[in-house]
């Protein structure tokens, strides 16, 4: 027997495939901007919405457990992308480096378990 979904439900996954076409979307036409060279079609107050969005949506989920992986697969993100975007949030909130190190030696919040694929070595 198939278990209809109630409309709460239906409404949440809706919800959720709505969400899901936007990042892809957006991802796309950002991905196209970097690799056609037109960073500029990007304006900065945008980027900057987005951005924080995904901090505080990524931080939410993050304080509930485990939180969930914060790139996805073959994003092509490196980890110079990584040290330049967190360089800019902890200058842009006015945290020292010293005190993300405190947090992380206090605190197990943002930390994730590794998954069997994140502890594969390349042989």
């Amino acid at each position: 027997m198939v278990r209809s979904l109630s409309p709460s439900e239906k409404d949440h996954e809706a919800e959720r495939a709505r969400i899901q076409e936007i990042a892809s979307e957006i991802a796309g036409s950002l991905a196209e901007a970097i690799d056609e060279g037109r960073l500029d079609d990007v304006p900065d107050d945008a980027l900057g919405q987005l951005f924080a969005s995904v901090v505080r949506i990524y931080a939410a989920k993050a304080q509930e457990g485990n939180p969930p992986r914060p790139f996805a697969r073959n994003s092509g993100i490196c980890a110079t992308d990584v040290m330049i975007g967190c360089t800019a949030m902890l200058q842009a909130v006015n945290v020292p480096l010293f005190d993300l190190n405190m947090w992380q030696a206090w605190s197990r919040v943002g930390r994730r378990e590794p998954e069997a694929e994140d502890t594969k070595t390349a042989t």
